[in-house]
């Protein structure tokens, strides 16, 4: 019986999985909790390593265009890293201690960063593993792909108002230095970076630029609105007829008794009988006799007798004298004859449309056109502003219709279609009427009023740095932007897309870098008016009342007000053409709100930007250079 209990008993294996379980306990525990803790330890990584990330990306941000001198990183830098690092890097997130980082410099532009962290466990710590040390490096660097920027200029009369104890205009430059600073001091070596600028007011300077490329881009000839001297011919005499007096003169003279001796020169033919009253009467009463005298006519008049002229020491009989006024005449011979001659004497002025030869003018050599004071001539030369080609404008509200040749951005001129072309301006010879008639013959005017930016718009190209200096090229022409004229944004817009279009005018040069690496467009538009196209004033379109090749006539004179809204809706056209080629445009005003137009031309709202005062104006410069710039991690 006991022998059989035994048996059972050392037969029965079901209290086995009980021992087996037991056993089992602690290495389950210690998978378990050490896929606790390698969580919280992934976590706790991540999270530093996108610490790490953010202090480095927020210190390279914060020095800019700036370089690091020795390694010596300044403290403001620093406390920007620490601050973002604590920000994202909460001390004792996940049970950790100890949190640290340390920035250093990687090179002169490079921001670099190691942080580090103790991780208590839980579980893991019965097998040893107390404590994990994780630590992470990262570096930022601000870099630049290739870059064609241009820089879209209002240089307004407005500009020369005053903000911030400075000008508008100077606000401007120092802007503009800010951002080229900003973009230079972040170019790498091998990156392209170029720089085109197009200064607009009422009209834009770009005949320099199209010439160089191509003179055929301007047309030989235009219609001015201008003047015609008209002249009349006024005699200067009436000519020389045979037998004609073509000279003469008139003297006192003694006359011989016999009209045959005139001319004698013997003494004794000049004594008259002082008592034969023949003698007399013939002297006294004989008036307006003439006598041909050799080759001449002797005109005799006012005879007077002189009883006693010669004397009581002649006798009676040879003692009076006949004195007389003598007009000696020299009369035309065969050879004198001759027909008669005029003069042309200024008269009045026409005033009217006129065609000029421009294929001179245009090169930028001095012109003489007989159109000033009393039909002188006047010699002018090319100021470089332009004439915008045909337009075509739809009803306002509506996107443009496609072949409004002024709005085509990318489209060659045809010299064989002077629609295609441009025209130079010419304000030397451009006046105004009182209307679009034929012709006015009204008083004398004064040339139209006009402005053209006194420096012409430049083409992209490569400004590079001077050692750590500015570019002296891109430092003078930023310099010598003056303010003057009135406000057509369009115009500025749309020529500095046509300077920066990779498929128009400058293709070969603006399609690709030498490099082959793509290239980054940008367009900053800047400007501290509304739009005011002035009606009185030469500009890009003409005379808005004289040539009507913009809107037609208007009887009463278009207005500003009038005219602003057809211009605004240029400018959204050409900024939703520019946009739809990839180039991104930023707007910045100057002194006043953006407008749904400024805005609305930008490549979203976040590329709009306000600048109260001068001081705001350069910081949105930076910005707007520092968001171009392409701050990266450093793998």
């Amino acid at each position: 019986m006991a022998g059989t209990i035994l048996t059972r008993l050392l037969t029965d294996t079901r209290a086995n999985t009980l021992a087996v379980g037991a056993a089992a306990i602690l290495p389950l525990i210690g998978v378990i909790g050490g896929g606790v803790d390698a969580s919280r330890l992934y976590l706790t990584k991540a999270r530093l390593q996108q610490a790490c990330d953010s202090a480095t990306l927020a210190a390279r941000k914060t020095l800019g265009g700036n370089t690091i001198a020795e390694g010596e990183i300044p403290d403001n830098i620093r406390d920007v890293a620490d601050d973002f690092f604590e920000n994202n890097f909460v001390d004792g997130m996940y049970g950790s201690e100890n949190a640290e980082f340390e920035l250093t410099a990687g090179n002169a532009t490079r921001m670099d960063g190691v942080a580090t962290v103790a991780v208590p466990t839980t579980m893991m710590g019965i097998f040893g593993f107390e404590e994990v040390d994780l630590n992470v490096e990262c570096s930022a660097e601000l870099n630049l792909p290739n870059l064609d920027i241009m820089l879209v200029l209002d240089v307004s009369g407005s500009m020369a108002n005053w903000s911030g104890g400075m000008t508008r205009m100077q606000g401007l430059q120092n802007a503009v230095f800010a951002f080229y600073d900003e973009i230079m001091g972040a170019a790498p070596e091998d990156a392209q970076v170029r720089i085109g600028m197009v200064p607009y007011n009422s009209a834009v300077n770009v005949g320099g630029v199209l010439t160089a490329a191509n003179p055929d881009w301007i047309a030989d000839s235009h219609t001015y609105q201008s003047r015609e001297p008209i002249f009349r011919l006024d005699s200067n005499d009436d000519g020389v007829e045979l037998g004609d007096v073509i000279s003469s003169t008139t003297a006192t003279e003694l006359l011989p008794r016999d009209p045959a001796w005139l001319g004698s020169t013997n003494q004794a033919d000049y004594r008259w009988s002082r008592y034969d009253t023949d003698q007399r009467d013939f002297c006294r009463y004989d008036y307006g006799s003439s006598f041909m005298v050799g080759g001449e006519r002797w005109v005799i008049w006012n005879r007077t007798w002189r009883a006693t002229h010669w004397g009581s020491s002649f006798p009676n009989s040879q003692r009076a004298a006949c004195r007389a006024q003598v007009r000696r005449e020299v009369l035309a011979g065969p050879d004198d004859v001759r027909p008669p001659t005029y003069r042309q004497v200024f008269d009045y002025y026409r005033y009217r449309p006129m065609v000029f030869d421009t294929s001179e003018f245009k090169l930028g050599n001095t012109v003489s056109t007989p159109t000033g004071e009393a039909g002188a001539g006047v010699n002018s030369t090319w100021n470089g502003c332009i004439e915008e080609r045909a337009p075509t404008i739809p009803t306002l509200g509506t996107t443009p219709v496609d072949g409004a040749l002024d709005l085509d951005i990318d489209l060659i001129p045809d010299p064989a279609d002077p629609d295609t072309q441009w025209k130079a301006q010419w304000p030397q010879i451009t006046y105004p009427r009182s209307g679009p008639a034929t012709e006015d013959t009204t008083s004398n005017r004064g040339i139209e009023d006009w402005n053209c930016p006194a420096f012409p718009a430049r083409r992209l190209q490569e400004y590079p740095l001077s050692g750590s200096d500015r570019n002296a090229e891109f430092e003078a022409f930023v310099n010598s932007l003056a303010p003057g004229g009135g406000t057509i944004h369009d115009s500025g817009m749309l020529w500095g897309a046509r300077l920066l279009s990779p498929t128009g005018l400058f293709e070969a040069d603006n399609n690709d870098a030498p490099n082959g690496a793509p290239i980054s467009r940008h367009i900053i538009f800047m400007t501290d008016g509304r739009m005011e196209p002035p009606p009185w004033t030469y500009n890009t379109f003409g005379n808005y009342n004289m040539d009507g090749r913009f809107f037609g006539y208007d009887g009463g004179g278009w207005t500003t007000l009038e005219l602003e809204p057809y211009h605004n809706a240029r400018l959204a056209a050409i900024c939703d053409d520019v946009k739809n080629k990839n180039i991104t445009v930023w707007t910045i005003t100057f002194g006043l709100a953006q407008n749904n137009f400024t805005r609305g031309c930008a490549s979203g709202e976040n590329r709009a930007f306000e600048a109260a005062n001068s001081a705001a104006l350069v910081n949105a410069f930076r910005l707007i250079a520092v968001s171009i710039a392409e701050l990266r991690l450093v793998q």
